[in-house]
């Protein structure tokens, strides 16, 4: 099977009380770092997994309404930060996008050259979703490449697989080494991967879990967060999927973007262009 070398980095962050990410926690701030995953495939180069803010997030949410979006979401973003300069753009050959919040998906424009990739949900969201009220939903459409509509990849379109305890998923390359597996519940259309890496497998659980708590000892976000999730019964059910596959594969790590599993295991950056 093959396997990518994988390495978590991390684009700004933003802060979140605590007692929405667990119920019943404390009400201090907890920082969510806006995690992404760069993996170095053997034939297919530089992969990177989501890629975190950039400035342009305060550009993007100057006016309003899409202003209310940062008034909601206080995010702290420096130059040295953005996933541009932590890997050369000219070596980035794809970029797979777990869904389109903001946090996900800054640094689209300083990879022209890569193929982006998402789910056939996060494409019909983005078409259908009104320009006006997009930021009540966590997308800013002024963050993504113009062109980025009619030359975006689904994963859809390549070979189904299935796992046991995932469900139908897809397999990106098709050589097994990443599989994207539908996360719903916390964003339409949003998906993780299993990564086949030279360590060992990880997941990357993109934003179906803020804590990984909530996957091993059931301490799930306050119910107020329905305000910003997609599908709360999905979400819920999403969360037993993921507590089988932990149950049956305690040994392959379960690190969602704003967990701090995820923020242990950031590595740091020396690329400077």
């Amino acid at each position: 099977m093959t396997t990518v070398q994988l390495r978590i980095r991390t684009s700004g962050h933003c802060f979140a009380s605590g007692h929405h990410v667990i119920q019943g926690s404390p009400r201090k701030p907890v920082r969510f770092e806006a995690t992404w995953a760069e993996m170095v495939h053997p034939t297919e180069g530089v992969v990177l997994f989501d890629c975190g803010y950039t400035r342009r997030f305060h550009e993007a949410t100057r006016s309003f309404p899409q202003s209310i979006y940062a008034s909601l979401t206080k995010v702290t973003i420096r130059e040295e930060e953005e996933a541009r300069r932590q890997v050369d753009p000219d070596t980035v050959r794809h970029v797979l996008i777990s869904h389109l919040h903001g946090d996900h998906v800054g640094g689209l424009r300083d990879f022209p050259k890569a193929t982006c990739w998402t789910s056939n949900a996060c494409l019909v969201l983005f078409d259908t979703l009104p320009q006006w009220r997009s930021w009540a939903r966590g997308v800013l459409k002024e963050m993504f490449p113009d062109d980025w509509r009619e030359t975006c990849q689904t994963f859809e379109s390549t070979s189904p697989v299935h796992h046991p305890e995932l469900g139908r998923g897809h397999d990106v390359f098709g050589d097994g080494s990443v599989l994207v597996f539908p996360l719903p519940g916390h964003a339409k259309g949003q998906h993780g991967a299993l990564v086949q890496t030279v360590d060992g497998p990880v997941f990357l659980a993109a934003d179906a879990f803020w804590d990984i708590r909530a996957v091993t000892e059931r301490k799930e976000p306050n119910p107020i967060v329905r305000v910003f999730f997609d599908d709360m019964k999905a979400y819920a059910e999403t969360l037993e999927r993921l507590r089988t596959f932990h149950t049956n594969h305690p040994t392959i790590p379960l690190l969602g973007t704003h967990c701090p599993v995820a923020a242990q295991r950031i590595v740091p950056f020396d690329f400077q262009p």
